[in-house]
């Protein structure tokens, strides 16, 4: 196989997969594996991940395309390719870290859902016993928070609760209504 087609292949491909990764983002899904390691290649939250790998190896393939074409040399096409790569790998990398870093603050002024009516998300535990979850509208949008009852049965999913008071940061006491 010559130095064209194999740049042309690596394109190729790298194009299929980030298409497929750019289409599974839009819809809400990932491409999603974990190694025996732990560690997991989809999170696109640093350096090494399948995103930016992906990036590495379009820049490589297309820019080792291009420059085939202009007549340079092999050597200086796949160092051409590494480099573009490199370039798009970093890239890629500083990006989804600083996509990681954006955060919604879990403190949005749930004192604003104190008296609203909310709806149990998860199983909220009766005299305090165990953390459930109810959504409820805090700062004009809806949201999931953690919430406590005094209740003296368990609060199932789906029952309709009033918020009493927050009891900690992000966490609130309910009612049943």
């Amino acid at each position: 196989m010559g130095a064209t087609t194999m740049f042309y292949v690596v394109g190729i491909a790298s194009a299929v997969l980030l298409g497929i990764q750019l289409l599974l983002l839009m819809f809400g899904a990932d491409m999603d594996f974990d190694a025996d390691t732990d560690v997991d290649a989809s999170d696109g939250g640093g350096f090494l991940s399948l995103r930016s790998l992906t990036g590495f190896f379009f820049g490589f393939g297309w820019s080792g395309v291009a420059a085939r074409e202009a007549g340079w040399s092999t050597t200086v096409s796949v160092l051409t390719g590494i480099a573009v790569g490199l370039g798009l790998f970093v890239m890629i990398g500083l990006m989804f870290q600083q996509f990681r870093k954006l955060t919604v603050s879990r403190g949005a002024n749930i004192a604003t859902a104190v008296g609203a009516v909310a709806s149990v998300y998860l199983t909220v535990g009766a005299n305090r016993s165990h953390i459930g979850k109810v959504e409820v509208a805090v700062s004009g949008r809806v949201t999931i928070v953690d919430a406590l009852t005094d209740a003296e049965t368990d609060l199932r999913s789906g029952a309709r609760v009033r918020v009493v008071a927050e009891i900690a940061p992000g966490t609130v006491l309910v009612e049943p209504t």
